[in-house]
Order: C-alpha cells, then structure tokens, then sequence
C-alpha cells in the first residue's frame, strides 16, 4: 500500500497532463478521420501530441507498477484524481480563474476517493482468474464496446463525445485489469507471461481504448470527455475486481456507508469539474478559433 498509492497518484498527475497535450492536438484533427487509424497517423505528426503520447506511457508504467503492488480496488479509484490535476490546470493555461465550482469539485473528487479507499480497506484477491471468468469478463466489455460504438455514429458533438469516452473508460478498466495480471505473470519470468494469452489479450484492448480516447478528445471538449473516461474506468475496474478477481471490501454497516458516500462524492466531484462554466467558457474559445481557422481556409 505504501508503494501503489504514491504510484497511483503519481500516474494519475502524469496522465492528466497527457490528456491535455493530446486533447489540443485531437480537437484540431479532420472529422473524417475519427475512430480511424488515420487519426493516429495525423497526431502522430504534431509535436505537442507526441509529448503527450510520451507523457501517456509513462503514466501507464506507473500505473502498472502501482497494479503489481496493490489490488485494482485501491489503484483504480486513485486514478480518478487524474481530473483534479487536469481541469484546473486545463482552466489556468486558458487564463480564467479557479471558482468555488472548482475548487468545491476538486475538493469533492479528492475527499471522496479518500473516504472510499478508508472505509473498504480493500483487501485479498487472485491476480490470475480463471479462463472462463475472463471469457465472461472480456465479453461482456466487449459487447458494451462495440454497443457504444455503434451508437456514437454522427458527426462531432458533445454527445458523439461522450459516447466514445464510455467506451474509452470501459477499455481502460479492462485494460487495467488485463494490466494487473500481465504483471503478476512477469513477476514469474517472461517465458511465463509470453506463455498466456493475456498480455496479447492487453496488446488488442490497449490500442483500441487509445483510439477511443482520441476520437472523444477529438469529438467534444475534454470538459466532456475526460470526466466520463474517469467515472467508468474505476468503477467498471472495482466491479470486475470484486467479481473476477475476489477482492474484497468491508461490508460493515458503517463502513459500506462511507463506500457509498465516497463514491458518490467522487463521482459528483469529477461531474462537477467537468461541468463547470469556465471549462465551458474553453471549449467556447477554442471552437470559435476552429470555425474562424477554417474559414479562413
């Protein structure tokens, strides 16, 4: 615990700066190009993409080092710190102030998380469940993938958006689910891991949850995108980690209460933020300067 939660909180600050980078780069990519390789190929020639795209995996490796130390229960929710860093520093970078909309929000997500990792002292687990378990745990993520994928056809809008960042937050719990036990078989040699299927089962999610998360970015502001993405990816993570993985949380009556209020208060700071007039007042400027630059082309 002493080691995953410094790591998590280390990869939650890393990957908000990497949303950032990669979400001024996505909103200025063509609209033709969402949910295609051909996203990736445009970004990958923008300089302030690609430092974001460094930025990202390193945060990844910290959250796998976190993964390798602590169950998902304790490092997933950490994770959703990651918008406290983001939108603040999102606002700043723009010139407009912090309100107590912020503030209060931030203060929310953050005294939430705590409240949740004190009261279920998440605690056991198997790092390696059982074939059939992932056959039900994979399809059914799947299934919600490709649901939202379909629905999410459209041209850019907030709710075009939305939808892709739901699929990007259910790719990302499975991916650091699939994370976790990547690690677990690495712990015992890479002839051992290269020897499951997991890690190449990691090497498909991977890919597929970045893709989403850049055509959302593209697709709407992150004021809209990134608090989804923050929402579903721990609390999709938790599930499949008391469910697939056996951990477990108290279930005393006081402290399932302060499960439920920290999660909730988390949840309500991450909307929060997301909502906030001045993050909105952003996404204002920076579609008019879009409609302008094209304009002028």
């Amino acid at each position: 615990m002493l080691v995953a939660i410094p790591l998590a909180l280390m990869a939650a600050l890393s990957f908000a700066a990497a949303a950032i980078l990669q979400q001024r780069s996505a909103r200025a990519a063509p609209e033709g190009e969402s949910m295609s390789p051909r996203l990736i190929l445009d970004l990958v020639r923008r300089p302030v993409w690609i430092a974001g795209f460094a930025v990202g995996m390193g945060s990844y490796g910290l959250q796998a080092a976190a993964l390798a130390y602590g169950s998902v229960g304790v490092v997933q929710p950490i994770i959703v710190t990651e918008l406290v860093f983001a939108l603040p520093f999102a606002i700043r970078s723009k010139g407009a102030r912090l309100g107590l909309r912020e503030l209060g929000g931030a203060a929310s997500t953050a005294a939430g998380v705590a409240l949740f990792l004190l009261s279920a002292s998440p605690t056991g687990g198997r790092p390696m469940p059982s074939t059939d378990v992932w056959l039900v745990v994979l399809g059914a993520g799947g299934a919600a993938i490709a649901a939202v994928i379909a629905v999410a056809r459209g041209p850019e809008s907030p709710r075009r958006a939305a939808l892709l960042a739901a699929g990007a937050g259910i790719s990302f719990a499975l991916m650091s689910v699939l994370t976790k036990t990547t690690m677990y078989l690495l712990g015992r040699g890479i002839l051992n891991m290269l020897l499951h299927w997991q890690p190449y089962a990691l090497a498909v999610v991977a890919p597929l949850g970045f893709l989403l998360a850049q055509s959302a970015f593209q697709a709407g502001p992150l004021a809209i995108s990134l608090p989804i993405i923050d929402s579903l990816e721990p609390s999709v993570a938790v599930l499949i980690g008391t469910l697939a993985f056996g951990e477990h949380f108290a279930l005393a009556p006081l402290r399932a209460a302060g499960e439920s209020v920290g999660a909730v208060a988390a949840l309500a700071g991450v909307f929060l933020l997301g909502r906030s007039p001045a993050v909105l007042a952003i996404y204002e400027r920076t579609e008019k300067s879009k409609r302008e630059a094209g304009t002028a082309g």
